[in-house]
């Protein structure tokens, strides 16, 4: 009786077990093709679970790094966004920015800027202007020319601004959009400037 019990009990157990192991079939990885879910571009500053300003994926605004956004340009043209191939160029060759969408990116500062840089100031004066240009990403080769994004130091601190790739004002000041671009640079090594010599 005893060990018609404990088969009894078995029996019980592993049917249980099975009907489990059914139901749950699709909860199962197989570890030899698991990894880590890839950082999606549209979203480069996102911790795994906290939301983070940077998210240019947000409900709330869209943030000015997405290449995907759609943005409408305006009819204002920002003049620095035209001109700025004059300027010095900051790196070399175009960089990887996973901030920006994903893009190659190359920056440009004004000679005002460039003082400031060269004599390794912590702060830029009034009248610096950064451009930063860039591009779809090609295989490592530029392609197609997108977001152009500003810093603009004035009395007041720095003023965002993105343009189309010509020239036409897609965000500028104190909006939800700028204020994102505000956030993400307050890090940065050099009043609010990442500058990547390459």
């Amino acid at each position: 009786m005893k060990r018609r019990v404990q088969l009894l009990t078995l029996f019980v157990f592993l049917s249980g077990f099975t009907a489990f192991a059914v139901a749950s079939t699709d909860l199962v990885v197989n570890p030899a093709n698991a990894m880590e879910e890839p950082q999606n571009p549209c979203n480069p500053c996102a911790k795994k679970k906290a939301q983070n300003p940077c998210n240019p994926c947000a409900k709330k605004a869209q943030n000015p790094c997405n290449p995907c956004a759609g943005k409408q340009a305006s009819g204002d043209v920002y003049e620095p966004a035209t001109s700025y191939s004059r300027w010095t160029k900051i790196n070399g060759k175009p960089l990887l920015s996973e901030a920006h969408g994903g893009m190659l990116v190359t920056t440009f500062a004004n000679p005002t800027a460039q003082a400031a840089i060269k004599s390794k100031a912590s702060d830029f004066p009034v009248g610096s202007m950064l451009i930063k240009e860039s591009h779809t990403n090609s295989n490592g080769k530029l392609g197609a020319k997108g977001t152009i994004f500003g810093m603009e130091k004035t009395a007041k601190g720095w003023l965002w601004i993105t343009t189309d790739a010509t020239g036409h004002v897609t965000g500028k000041g104190n909006g939800e959009q700028m204020k994102m671009c505000a956030q993400c640079h307050a890090s940065a090594p050099m009043d609010s400037a990442f500058l990547r010599k390459k």
